[in-house]
């Protein structure tokens, strides 16, 4: 009978360790991770990630350093406001960040008119466009 009873504490034992060792693990690739991305930052010299954005009836016209991009506004897949910035997505995962702290005073309700006559309803998420 002992017997019985040491084989599920065995197991709840060696499952208590695997997932500890496990976390231990998760943990030393995220440092790691984390470590390596600093690193890339530091020799890259761009220890600022300054990104200035145009906004005209043409498009979006963003400029990082040297390289530029434009994209027409029928080209995004959405465009989404929240409390803190606009979203223009790219793609299902990649999107223009524009923090809303950052702007000048009229500049959230300039976008706002701009992107309801220029982006399809259907792509549009800010405020006062539902």
């Amino acid at each position: 009978m002992n017997t019985a009873l040491a084989l599920p504490v065995q197991a709840a034992a060696v499952l208590a360790g695997a997932l500890a060792g496990a976390g231990i693990t998760a943990a030393v690739v995220s440092l790691s991770t984390l470590g390596k991305v600093r690193e890339q930052v530091r020799r890259s010299g761009r220890e600022r990630y300054v990104q200035e954005t145009e906004i005209n009836g043409f498009g979006v016209h963003v400029t990082v350093g040297k390289d530029r991009a434009k994209m027409d506004f029928m080209d995004l897949l959405r465009v989404q406001e929240t409390r803190k910035a606009f979203y223009l997505f790219l793609s299902a995962n990649q999107a223009w960040i524009l923090p809303k702290a950052q702007m000048e005073e009229g500049d959230c309700a300039r976008l706002r008119g701009l992107f309801s006559a220029v982006i399809e309803k259907g792509k549009l998420n800010i405020k006062g466009s539902r």
